[in-house]
């Protein structure tokens, strides 16, 4: 079983800021996972059988990820998926009001929180797709911080908008 390391999802990301900078239009936090997917899979074929999105995580009480990478397992009551990899994503979008983008960090931090409570040691990242550069100086130092606290290996990748609409 091959581990995946910071140089591919370097690359995944890379692959996926290059088609968000070439138009391909986010409005769902689904369209972000859908493209990361298809951005994963394509710079690591070999792991096109270990791929998962909305997922269960072995041993996490069912708690659901955006996107894993790993083997799945029937040891529990359901299918769930040993990771190798875990990511979840969180977008603030076109369109979004105050009152929602203000929720969506809410979440976001949850999320933090969310990914930090799994006891699975392997890399754990948090992507942003900040359409309308909601996440200030204030806000990044906010994340960075309780990132810090609860786990420093977990990797925040925010891309911003390069040309809006």
């Amino acid at each position: 079983m091959r581990n995946i390391t910071k140089t591919p999802m370097k690359s995944t990301i890379e692959k996926l800021i290059n088609h968000l900078n070439s138009g391909y239009e986010i409005i769902m936090e689904s369209d972000l996972v859908s493209l990361l997917f298809y951005c994963f899979v394509t710079e690591n074929p070999e792991s096109i059988n270990k791929t998962h999105s909305d997922t269960r995580v072995f041993n996490s009480d069912g708690l659901h990820i955006d996107l894993v990478i790993g083997q799945i397992t029937l040891e529990s009551k359901r299918p769930s998926i040993i990771p190798e990899l875990l990511i979840e994503c969180k977008i603030f979008g076109n369109g979004f009001t105050s009152s929602q983008l203000s929720k969506r960090f809410t979440y976001l931090k949850e999320d933090i929180i969310k990914i930090n409570q799994l006891n699975h040691k392997v890399p754990k990242y948090i992507i942003i797709y900040d359409y309308c550069n909601y996440l200030n100086d204030i806000r990044k130092t906010e994340l960075l911080l309780l990132k810090n606290d609860l786990d420093k290996e977990i990797s925040i990748f925010i891309i911003y908008k390069k040309d809006k609409f």
